[in-house]
């Protein structure tokens, strides 16, 4: 005879089966369709040769659908399974029954996680059933499949967790959807959101280096949507693992304390209101503050934002926890945090933390990157360090002079990046927007010296007897090019470029004109080519390929050029922001002033001295002859040959 428990038993997984079984059924289907039967559909096509597998694991199988089902069937499963909390009649027939709650916690919560992860398992057996007749050892190994299997099973136990945790501090299901997403974003929204906004408080922050250490790990929910082309490192596998066991426990020893007379409470215990009640505030005043500080420039519309933001985060808050859009405002609360908030903002002014003067002495550095973005930091190919302490001192001095100049700061100018990597082994970054002229001298100083130039220019790094060719590619609708494959050809162009990079000045280095070709030095181990841009400064160059008789086919010369017009800008009427070439040179041939150069020698200079970037004075409409092609260029101010100027002036 069966006892009683047993009975209840029984009875609640027969429930559990009923109201959420559907789930099960649901994402198997889901999962089959998009998953194994995409694969056996690819291989026919493949067998077929009309399907190339580009796959490089099972999470590239439409992988859009696969983070859908990953996201929200965990929460989904989580709200209809844990109903009994949220409705009276419901949990107290469930509370009424002769069975503890800490037997129903592990009813619900060990079947909810079976009903959620038999569908992936069974998934996987198909798969390794279909794996030897299809020959998919060809493009995934059977590791694959077992670790597509145990990340699947492991994100979705953890947003399923998550899920279980909060249904257990809320007496609302729509509450407990919303909360489980915040809960999971919280960690990685507050990263972005701190990331874009300390930098109006401390000055040099990088915000881009703040953010791009991995912060999807922070959130499950993209760190499963990275899937297709990351994997998960052994040390996050532990910690989502600690996690859910966490929650596990945690959610445990919350239900056991919960009181059942919490159901309809947006959260059931009085020390989370004001948890909830001032960090969505405060998450939706950073928002503010970021739309506003980075749309519209000065510190009016920034605080503007604040203000915006943390009182529709306040009002929104309260009516979460009020049940209603007619909420009773609490003015003494919300002055509160306002001051909490202008303190904290009066200590980053006085930088409290030391941030803004933490500049490393020269016998601490290692070695000091410098440069004008972030991106160049975190390419593996083109990293590099200055370690001749001459040169670091130098860096430090000009870093210096920028905090020292703090009052100058200016959002939209060039980046200058500092990385110092110390002897401790720790690192100091530091980012700051500069008026790149008014530090000219120290770039200048900089950008001269010889170990500046050696590791920064690719060329250096290049032994000469690895090379197997040089091609020189021209920028532009052109189909040539020229090749140097003899060595002592090879010797002598590495030879002539090296001298061309070490004698170059600072000025030339920052010469606005478009480089002429792409240089690509193609190595005799197949590596990747070694490439660098061949400079309109670079003279000697050109005369020794001239000399050679490659410079016709190295770079654009006037015998490319059909013709020219070159036109006054503000007689043309044409958006630069967006604009057709070939609307320019129409409305160039309609003018009756446009100058029209078909002479070689002044087709030269034009292509000499112009670039692509329109911000001059005159706007140059260039007609190619092979294809008819139509490139529009612009002088700078320092470089307008001597005839267009007699021309229209």
């Amino acid at each position: 005879m069966q006892s009683k428990i047993s009975l209840v038993n029984k009875e609640i997984v027969k429930t559990i089966f009923r109201s959420v079984g559907w789930v099960s059924i649901l994402y198997f289907l889901g999962l089959f369709i998009f998953v194994p039967l995409e694969i056996i559909m690819s291989e026919s096509l493949r067998e077929n040769n009309l399907y190339f597998v580009s796959a490089r694991n099972l999470f590239q199988y439409n992988a859009e659908i696969q983070n859908i089902f990953s996201i929200a069937l965990p929460v989904l499963l989580a709200i209809f399974l844990f109903r009994f909390l949220h409705v009276k009649s419901y949990s107290d027939f469930i509370h009424s029954m002769p069975i503890k709650r800490e037997r129903i916690y592990h009813i619900y919560t060990l079947l909810g996680a079976a009903i959620l992860i038999t569908p992936v398992i069974l998934n996987a057996l198909i798969i390794f059933i279909i794996y030897g007749p299809l020959h998919l050892d060809e493009f995934l190994k059977i590791n694959d499949v077992f670790y597509w299997l145990g990340m699947t099973v492991m994100f979705n136990l953890v947003v399923y967790m998550a899920a279980v945790f909060v249904a257990m501090i809320t007496g609302l299901s729509v509450v407990q959807g919303g909360l489980t997403y915040i809960f999971l974003l919280l960690p990685i929204g507050l990263i972005v959101l701190l990331g874009y906004n300390l930098p109006f408080y401390l000055y040099g922050f990088p915000e881009q280096y703040f953010m791009q250490n991995n912060i999807e790990s922070f959130s499950p929910l993209v760190a499963f949507s990275q899937l297709s082309g990351k994997n998960v490192g052994f040390g996050e596998i532990l910690i989502y693992i600690l996690l859910i066991i966490i929650l596990y426990a945690v959610s445990l020893w919350v239900y056991k304390h919960r009181k059942l007379e919490a159901v309809s409470q947006a959260l059931i215990f009085p020390f989370m209101k004001p948890i909830f009640k001032y960090g969505s505030t405060f998450c939706a005043m950073l928002l503010g503050g970021t739309y506003f500080g980075r749309t519209e420039s000065g510190t009016f519309w920034l605080i503007a934002g604040y203000l915006f933001g943390a009182i529709v985060g306040y009002f929104i808050a309260e009516m979460v926890l009020q049940k209603s859009w007619r909420i009773v405002i609490h003015i003494r609360g919300l002055l509160i945090y306002a001051c909490a908030m202008a303190f904290l903002v009066i200590l980053f002014q006085f930088d409290f933390t030391h941030y803004e003067k933490n500049i490393p002495y020269t016998n601490e550095v290692e070695k000091v990157h410098f440069g004008n973005s972030f991106y160049r930091y975190t390419d593996a190919e083109n990293k590099y360090f200055l370690k001749d302490k001459e040169n670091i001192e130098l860096i430090r001095r000009f870093h210096k002079e920028i905090v020292a100049n703090k009052g100058e700061r200016n959002r939209k100018g060039e980046s200058a990046f500092f990385v110092y990597e110390l002897k401790n082994g720790k690192k100091i970054v530091r980012n700051y927007e500069i008026d790149k002229n008014k530090f000219a001298q120290f770039y200048k100083l900089i950008y001269e010296t010889p170990e500046y130039k050696r590791v920064t220019n690719p060329i250096f790094q290049v032994k000469e007897n690895e090379i197997e060719k040089i091609t020189i590619q021209p920028y532009g609708p052109v189909d040539k090019h020229a090749t140097i494959v003899d060595p002592s050809d090879i010797k002598a162009a590495i030879s002539i470029l090296k001298d061309e990079i070490n004698k170059a000045t600072y000025e030339e280095m920052e010469d606005d004109r478009d480089s002429y070709s792409a240089i690509r030095f193609m190595l005799q181990n197949n590596d990747e080519p070694v490439s660098m841009e061949w400079r309109a400064s670079y003279k000697e160059f050109e005369k020794w390929l001239d000399e050679k008789g490659l410079l016709e086919n190295s770079r654009l010369t006037a015998s490319d050029i059909d013709f020219a017009y070159i036109a006054p800008k503000d007689q043309l009427h044409i958006d630069f922001s967006g604009y057709s070439h070939e609307e320019v040179l129409k409305q160039m041939e309609e003018l009756g002033n446009a100058l029209k150069v078909t002479d070689p020698d002044k087709l030269e200079m034009t292509l000499e001295n112009s670039h692509s970037y329109i911000n001059g004075q005159y706007i140059i409409a260039l007609r190619y002859k092979n294809d008819r092609y139509t490139d529009v260029r612009t002088f700078s101010a320092s470089r307008i040959p001597e005839f267009v100027k007699q021309f229209f002036e």
